[in-house]
């Protein structure tokens, strides 16, 4: 069923993503598809964590490079982006899911954040993390989020998102741009 839907994202973004067509395609009942995911905005995000946890599961095989908490915070990021980035269609259907003030869509992005944030923090290289850490993986989460949104809405190129994305970890990890 995620599979079927980031496919139809990618390929005709939000609108392309409907309840019926991934169950036809996913070949389960309509009822089936509902019990997991209770709307679109959901089945959308819930693919979205699914990359999320493949890019973790790729981490262990090709941990981030670099030489400081920086470098590995900036190359993980890079990762992360250069995939959303491979499927504009993908992420401005997830984009505008998770932006859509859907309650029951809360624990999955609670989900992704968390996930992230602990592939941050692993980045940083803490086992346990200070307030401040966390701080800043949730602030470079709001950054990307609302250059994402820049870059799909046409506002800033898409080259903007990483420049922001790796001033905003040099920043918040060093104190300088």
């Amino acid at each position: 069923m995620l599979d079927v839907t980031a496919r139809l994202a990618a390929e005709g973004g939000y609108d392309a993503v409907q309840m019926r067509a991934v169950a036809v395609e996913a070949d389960v009942a309509l009822g089936t598809l509902y019990r997991y995911f209770p709307s679109k905005e959901h089945l959308l995000v819930s693919a979205m964590l699914r990359q999320i946890e493949s890019l973790s599961d790729r981490l262990l095989v090709r941990p981030a490079a670099g030489t400081d908490a920086v470098g590995r915070v900036v190359d993980v990021l890079r990762r992360a982006n250069s995939a959303l980035q491979r499927q504009q269609q993908f992420t401005v259907a997830v984009v505008r899911a998770l932006a859509a003030g859907d309650e029951t869509v809360a624990p999955v992005v609670r989900e992704v954040r968390d996930l992230m944030a602990g592939i941050v923090l692993a980045a940083i290289g803490t086992d346990d993390p200070t307030e401040r850490e966390q701080l800043v993986t949730e602030i470079l989460q709001e950054v990307w989020l609302s250059s994402l949104v820049a870059w799909i809405s046409g506002v800033e190129p898409s080259t903007s998102v990483g420049r922001k994305l790796e001033a905003a970890a040099t920043l918040l990890l060093e104190g300088q741009p």
